[in-house]
């Protein structure tokens, strides 16, 4: 669980800021130049939460691949969407969320594929003893949560189905690991998280979900890609096969749960009721970048623009790229 905690996040150049990042919402250039995918190296971000390198290595699908790849580790979504935009990172995985504080940014990034999960791992915990029975009970509490993630999404959408908005509440943006440290301190008294955290907090702590996104919210993750990798010939060709190779892992992980999720409480240091929890709930399958799905994720944007969360209104469909569709 420690390990899991632990904050990996890259350190990047100076300069990384989003509001700097270049006009996201521009159409990327044609990918030109030969493609030799031996002279290739595929940029990845990663998240502990996600482990998208251990699950490819489990089904093994690093195995002979044509073009080198390389992992880096971040804490969350968002940090992956800046890393894409200032060319640290080709590709991605994020939630709901990150790609639209991203577009609001005006990042230089595309959405190139999306994955479909239940949203039952999103939740807004609360002590095992709390009397906080609802989101309504929320009202001048202090809530954690991380600013542009998925579980922000969550507690803005439940706020809002409660009659509630952010200014009833207190929003403390805190990392994963400090918002779990100070739930259990009781310096706030509620936690917008997700998986494997919730399964953590709950195996843990007897932490209790007042609501999950799948009442609220799509569950909805998404691949991001830095327009100038999109533009580059061989890595445009790189995704394309890295994205066939992990709906396959992915395949594997549904007929292989106990064996996944035994190798994934191994590197994360949680219990196997925990990852067994996690995998079962929060396994993503890939699905079509669909007009259905583009549409959801403009709804999340317009709440947050409502919300005065996010500056200006973001056009969610501007930045995304459906060539990898099949």
């Amino acid at each position: 669980m420690k390990k899991l905690f632990r904050s990996a996040a890259l350190v990047l150049a100076a300069g990384l800021s989003l509001a700097v990042a270049g006009c996201g919402g521009d159409e990327p250039s044609k990918a030109t130049g030969p493609v030799d995918l031996s002279t290739v190296t595929l940029k990845v971000g990663d998240q502990k939460a996600i482990s998208i390198e251990v699950l490819m290595k489990a089904s093994g699908q690093l195995e002979n691949l044509p073009y080198k790849v390389e992992f880096s580790t971040f804490t969350a979504g968002l940090p992956l969407v800046e890393a894409a935009s200032a060319g640290g990172i080709d590709l991605a995985q994020t939630g709901n969320t990150p790609p639209i504080f991203g577009a609001a940014a005006k990042a230089d990034i595309k959405v190139v594929g999306a994955l479909a999960a239940t949203g039952r791992g999103d939740a807004i915990l609360v002590g095992k003893d709390s009397p906080i029975a609802s989101v309504a009970d929320l009202k001048g509490k202090r809530v954690a949560v991380f600013k542009g993630s998925s579980a922000n999404a969550l507690l803005l959408l439940s706020l809002e189905k409660a009659g509630l908005s952010l200014k009833d509440i207190e929003p403390v943006y805190l990392s994963p690991g400090d918002g779990y440290t100070a739930l259990k301190r009781g310096d706030v008294q509620a936690w917008a998280i997700w998986d494997p955290y919730t399964a953590i907090a709950e195996q843990e702590s007897g932490a209790k979900a007042v609501i999950a996104a799948d009442t609220v919210s799509n569950g909805n993750n998404f691949w991001v890609s830095g327009n100038k990798a999109l533009a580059d010939a061989g890595k445009s060709e790189a995704i394309a096969d890295f994205l066939r190779r992990y709906a396959a892992a992915t395949t594997w992980s549904q007929n292989n749960v106990a064996e996944w999720s035994a190798k994934y409480a191994e590197l994360t240091q949680i219990s196997p009721a925990a990852a067994q929890i996690t995998w079962t709930r929060s396994i993503k399958q890939p699905i079509p970048l669909t007009d259905a799905i583009i549409a959801s994720e403009q709804q999340i944007a317009d709440a947050f623009t409502e919300a005065k969360a996010i500056p200006g209104k973001v056009e969610f469909a501007t930045f995304v790229d459906r060539r990898y569709q099949q």
